[in-house]
This record gives structure tokens, sequence and C-alpha cells, in this order.
């Protein structure tokens, strides 16, 4: 049944007298496969709307606990899109004669650029450049800290050679050979001498044995606008902050994302609608590009925790269409262009004004991550609805997890967004006839139901996928009312 229910769903809609065409515009069916099937009924339905996920803090490393260097067993794989200080897991740790080699796995996959060192918290210089393998000893930050410190950094390519310095190390020698080659995984190699004078070793290591990380631009992605890239052609990609390609390419990614296939998902009419999305997230609003995101998750994080960091930073809302395809709307307000659902078409709807005051939020703490302080979490001001601050005589306040947001402005502007939506002046459930089912994959509705004071004539947004019962004729849409003024305004 699931798999055949986007061509049931045009067949029943033509039965009741509405065509594909008319209820459906021009996406394609995907084959015979709904969004529902590929990807899974409980990531879709747990990632409807990003922000409203961010308000529960879904389960992915936080930012500095990437920049921590890890000792474990067998851990877990990391992937980054776009800019992140990453440390990792020791694959080599040894030390003899006072030296140490270490050998730290930082991102699964290649990453297109390391830009800065960091050794504990303190970003440094190096000799000669963190290009792919590049031998580098690092400059003294200050006196003599670090003056026997060496690095490379490999970004993880198929071709990858052996770490070579490590081999001819005396404190490895006859344990890493030309074998030991990580084809695949970003990796950064430190060794740290010894002094002849015992009583400068505190001088050169403050802080003990250091610990690295590197901020670097993670996994390519392949970007369907840009004419200089080729899907078959891997090396061609290249890293963007850009959240829609970053979730194209999680849905996609055999290796640490969900594996589907792409040609399923995004046929050229999807693709297409794909791409508008795509573009308003890179317009530019105040000198930044309106979205960006910027993360890492580990593999064994739930799918739905991924999503939802990615649609966070975009106020993002997916869910499948009427055909069985997957439509994404980013948070940018546009006025809906379907004809409005009327009570002609209205079965049944429960409604409900308002919040109860213990319920109510009307204050968002915002974290994001903060690029100027090391990439570590940082707040903004809170964003407050004064009046009902006022009006209860108590702030009630609320967390919002931005952390693959780095930007303040950015920040702050879906924090606006997600205290508009936390307290709807209606929150409620409309049950339609089958007409309905023009309106899946549609997050805007324009309603007018002259039986509710408030819903007379007004615009809507829909919570979760429509819930579509065949049998019974109807179509189930959980709904809150939008202020579309308010909207446009935080974009």
């Amino acid at each position: 049944m699931a798999e055949t229910i986007g061509i049931l769903i045009l067949s029943s809609v033509e039965a009741a007298g509405v065509s594909g065409a008319a209820a459906f515009g021009t996406t394609a069916i995907v084959g015979t496969l709904t969004v529902n099937t590929v990807i899974g009924a409980a990531a879709l339905t747990a990632a409807s709307i990003g922000l409203q996920y961010a308000l529960s803090n879904p389960q992915v490393p936080k930012p500095e606990n990437g920049a921590q260097p890890l000792k474990q067993a067998v851990p877990p794989r990391q992937r980054g899109y776009w800019i992140n200080r990453l440390s990792g897991y020791y694959m080599l740790f040894l030390g003899a004669g006072g030296d140490s080699q270490d050998v730290l796995a930082f991102h699964s996959g290649p990453i297109e650029q390391a830009l800065q060192l960091y050794l504990h918290d303190t970003p440094v210089s190096v000799s000669a450049g963190l290009g792919d393998g590049q031998y580098n000893t690092v400059v003294p930050p200050t006196g003599i800290y670090y003056t026997n410190v060496s690095v490379q950094v490999f970004y993880g390519s198929d071709t990858q050679t052996v770490y070579g310095p490590i081999i001819n190390s005396s404190t490895t020698s006859g344990v890493v050979t030309s074998a030991f080659q990580g084809k695949g995984t970003a990796a950064i190699v430190l060794g740290c001498g010894h002094t002849s004078d015992p009583t400068q070793f505190t001088k050169m290591y403050p802080q003990g044995l250091p610990l690295p990380s590197v901020v670097a631009k993670c996994a390519p992605v392949f970007d369907p606008r840009d004419v200089t890239q080729s899907r078959a052609d891997r090396s061609t990609w290249k890293a963007s902050p850009n959240p829609v390609l970053q979730l194209m390419d999680y849905l996609t990614e055999p290796d640490g994302g969900m594996g589907e296939d792409f040609d399923v998902l995004f046929p050229p009419a999807a693709l297409a609608l794909w791409m508008a999305e795509a573009d308003l997230c890179d317009e530019l609003v105040g000198g930044r590009a309106r979205y960006q995101s910027a993360g890492f998750h580990q593999f064994d994080n739930a799918p739905e925790s991924v999503i939802n960091k990615i649609l966070a930073t975009c106020d993002g809302w997916m869910a499948e269409n009427g055909d069985g395809s997957m439509a994404l709307t980013v948070g940018v307000y546009r006025e809906p262009s379907d004809p409005p659902l009327t009570s002609g078409h209205v079965l049944g709807w429960s409604w409900q004004k308002g919040q109860a005051d213990e319920d109510s939020v009307n204050q968002l703490d915002i974290t994001f991550t903060n690029p100027a302080l090391g990439y570590v979490t940082d707040q903004t001001a809170p964003v407050r609805n004064e009046v009902a601050i006022a009006a209860a005589g108590i702030v009630r306040p609320q967390q919002l997890d931005l952390s693959w947001v780095q930007d303040e402005d950015q920040s702050t502007m879906l924090g606006g967004r997600a205290l508009l939506r936390v307290n709807p002046a209606i929150t409620g459930t409309l049950v339609t006839t089958l007409y309905g089912l023009r309106y899946l994959g549609r997050r805007w509705i324009k309603l007018q139901l002259p039986e509710v004071n408030g819903l007379a004539d007004c615009v809507v947004e829909i919570q979760d996928k429509g819930v579509v019962e065949l049998l019974n004729g109807r179509v189930t849409f959980p709904f809150i009312l939008v202020d579309p003024v308010a909207l446009s305004a935080l974009q």
C-alpha cells in the first residue's frame, strides 16, 4: 500500500473531480514510491519543521565537543558541512625517548581545505601552510611554546599516501608502515619533540601534551546550479554553507548519510523547486547570505536529528507532496498561490485560541556557534515578547538550540520566527474532503472558515504532513494561524 499510494492519491483526486495537473502543478511522480517509503515515516514526521524541533535540543554533538581529542576503542565516525573546528579520535598515540607521535582521525570522507590549526584553545601559525599532507613546524606563539612540534593535515582523499615522517620516526619505527595510508579519512598527524633541558619542558608545553584541532572546510557537496560541477565526478564538488545543498547531500550520501537514490528523490521538476529554495538561502540580507548552515554529526546520530539541525538554520519545512515526491520550503514567506480552502470542503475542525498561561513561552534563549570565540557555543540577546511578559508578570523562557548557525544576526532572526510559532493565536486541526489532497506539500494555505472567529479569511501554516484516509474520503491537517506581515519582516 505504501509503495503505490502516490498513484492512488492521484487516481482518487481524479475520481473526486480534481485533475492531477490542477491539484499538483508540474511536479513529477517519483516512480511508485513516496517520500514516506524512501526516507522513513519516523524521520519525515520528526523533520516537518526544523525550528520547532530545535526547541527540543536534538541530539547532535555540540560544536565544542568536536575540538577535543578523544580515545575510544571503536569510535563513531563524524562528518561535517561547511566550516567547523574538529579534532577527532586517536588512531595512533605513541611515545618513546621523550618524543611522541599522534594521529587523529577527524573527518570521515574528504575535506576541501584546512584553514587554521589550534593547539588546545590557542590558534597557532605553521611554517608552510596547511595544504594536503604538507609537513609543518609550529610557529611558537610566544617564548618557546611548541618549538619542537610538527604537524601534517591529510585531507582524506582516496589516493592518500602514508603519513611519511611517521614511518621514519624513531618513536614509531616498526609500528607504522607504508600500509597505513588512511584513505578516505582526514587526519591530523602531530609530532612532539623533547628538550635536552628538562627545566624547559613546562615552557615548551605549558598545558602538557598539545591537543590539536583544525578549522576546516568540510565535506564537498554537489550543487546542480554550478555548471562546473558534475554529479558523477566528486572531485568537482565544493563545500557549501547552503542548507538545501547540505540536506540533499545528507539524504543521498551513502557513507554517513541516508544513502537514498538521487534520481528517485530529485527528478527534474522536484530538483528545480529545491534549487529555487537554495537560491532564496543565498540571497543577500543585510550584507550576509540569508540562511547558512555549518555543523557536523556522528554516524550514530538519528537521521531526524541531523535533518532538523539543517532545517533549523533556514526555518525549513519538509513534507510529502500529493504525488509522493518531497516538498521543501525555507522560511521566506510567500503568499499562497492555491485557491482558499473553504468550509465547503471542510468536514470538521478543532481549534484552540491562545495558550494556557503556564504553557506560554515569552522569551527564547538562543545559542549558536561563534567562530570569533574559537567555534564554541555562545548566546545571543534573548528574543522576548515584551507585551506577553508584561501581561503575565513573569518571564517564561525556553531554549532554542541553533548550533549549526554561526551568525548572530541569523540566529536572532530565526529566534523571532520561532517565538511566533510557539505562541500562535489559534491552533487546530482541519478535516477536509479529498479536495484537501491538493494542499499536500503546501506550507501555507489560505483558509476561509467563517464558522470560527479569526479563521474567516486568513493564512495558516501546516504543522505536519497531512494524514490521508482514502477509504474514508478525508485528509487531516494540523495547523497554526500565522501573521504574514510578521513573518515577512523576519526573513
